[in-house]
């Protein structure tokens, strides 16, 4: 696997010399991104049509996985480009690698941001009480996943895994659309890609979900498998740490900002049961159908 620094340079070379329209100065290989794949310009251009901003300026890891600012309209990202295309050029040894990693750390993915801000749009409002509310954050965490996973596969595996490598996206790709996985068939392996995600953020054990999700997707074996597979390569300490301790501690913001209210008194509500499973595929489809996916 090449490392950041041979990917960084590998993306400035494909990378357009005219500056995307739709491009925010700083954010490396936006205008890559933003020439290279429909989803991604689609992305942008949906966040900003509902009133997202963005705004340059320095976000550090732990204020983005731990703050509440997930729940604002505007992204903060760190405007690096510049800093990251000196070390990629310029840098040498191990002090500009180590540099450039440090630096790399604090790379936000936008479109992975502007996914959750279009989603808390599109939903109808999260339950009030907590169970209800979680299995409501854990789906729209599996759909921002499950997008990242489109993107990958639409950039394919070279170009993912470069942009993959430098931060500015979270999924490296896989080769399934190459292999023929399009259409209808695709649109399947996205929907337990989906599945699996919720149940991996809900905590079922991967045995359980690597058995029931090729059950319930059997015209796309041995797809689904391989869906469930890569779901299952989240990161655990997220899975188990950071997403519950992120979502205990911004509850009454949550619902603040997303449950129910006079003017929106229905909830989006999830059943208990895990293998009942008609309204997460019903929203997977609205959301995919959305992004044009």
């Amino acid at each position: 696997m090449k490392g950041p620094i041979v990917c960084h340079r590998a993306l400035e070379k494909a990378s357009p010399r005219k500056p995307h329209g739709l491009a925010r100065a700083g954010h490396p290989f936006d205008s890559l991104l933003l020439a290279r794949s429909a989803l991604y310009r689609r992305s942008r251009t949906l966040f900003l049509e509902l009133g997202g901003t963005l705004r340059a300026s320095f976000v550090s890891t732990p204020r983005t996985l731990g703050s509440a600012a997930l729940l604002g309209t505007e992204i903060e990202y760190s405007a690096l480009d510049r800093e990251l295309s000196w070390l990629a050029r310029e840098g040498a040894g191990r002090p500009a690698a180590a540099r450039y990693l440090d630096l790399r750390s604090s790379v936000t993915s936008l479109f992975h941001e502007q996914n959750h801000r279009i989603l808390w749009k599109l939903l109808p409002p999260c339950p009030r009480d907590a169970d209800g509310q979680r299995r409501w954050l854990n789906f729209a965490e599996s759909q921002v996943v499950v997008l990242d996973m489109a993107l990958g596969d639409e950039l394919g595996p070279e170009l993912a895994q470069a942009c993959y490598q430098v931060g500015v996206t979270y999924d490296p790709g896989t080769r399934v659309r190459q292999e023929g996985l399009r259409g209808r068939p695709y649109r399947n392996y996205l929907q337990a890609a989906s599945l699996a995600t919720w149940w991996a953020l809900e905590l079922y054990s991967p045995a359980r979900i690597r058995k029931a999700i090729p059950a319930l997707f059997p015209v796309i074996e041995p797809y689904a498998l391989r869906a469930a597979d890569r779901a299952l390569r989240l990161d655990a300490k997220f899975i188990e740490r950071t997403n519950p301790m992120w979502q205990l501690k911004h509850r009454k913001a949550v619902n603040r900002a997303f449950g129910t209210s006079r003017t929106r008194p229905d909830p989006l509500t999830f059943s208990e049961d895990p293998m009942d499973h008609r309204l997460q595929y019903l929203w997977t489809e609205k959301i995919l159908d959305t992004m044009g996916v």
